[in-house]
């Protein structure tokens, strides 16, 4: 689901600083949208997602998302209800081996 009367430049400036803002399709650019707003969004920006993209089409994209700090990545578990072992980004790290 996609709400038809909104932009990216709806969200905040910094989250698009190095692209112009009518280059980014809200239909193709999903995950760069979902991830910029994830990683460095504000409570406002969040919410404007949730209007903008469904709840299944947002913890879809959060699951395939590389990687995400670990602030981010309780967040979005919590919040949006996605199994650790589902995200891409807690699964690369369990495989990851440090010295």
């Amino acid at each position: 689901m996609l709400v038809k009367n909104h932009n990216v430049t709806d969200f905040s400036q910094h989250l698009f600083w190095d692209v112009k803002p009518g280059t980014v399709d809200l239909v193709k650019h999903q995950r760069l949208i979902v991830e910029r707003v994830i990683q460095r969004g504000s409570r406002k920006d969040l919410d404007l997602l949730q209007q903008v993209y469904n709840r299944e089409t947002i913890r879809t994209i959060i699951s395939q998302i590389a990687w995400l700090n670990d602030k981010d990545m309780v967040f979005v578990h919590v919040y949006f209800d996605i199994p650790l072992l589902e995200m891409k980004c807690y699964t690369k790290r369990q495989s990851v081996r440090y010295c």
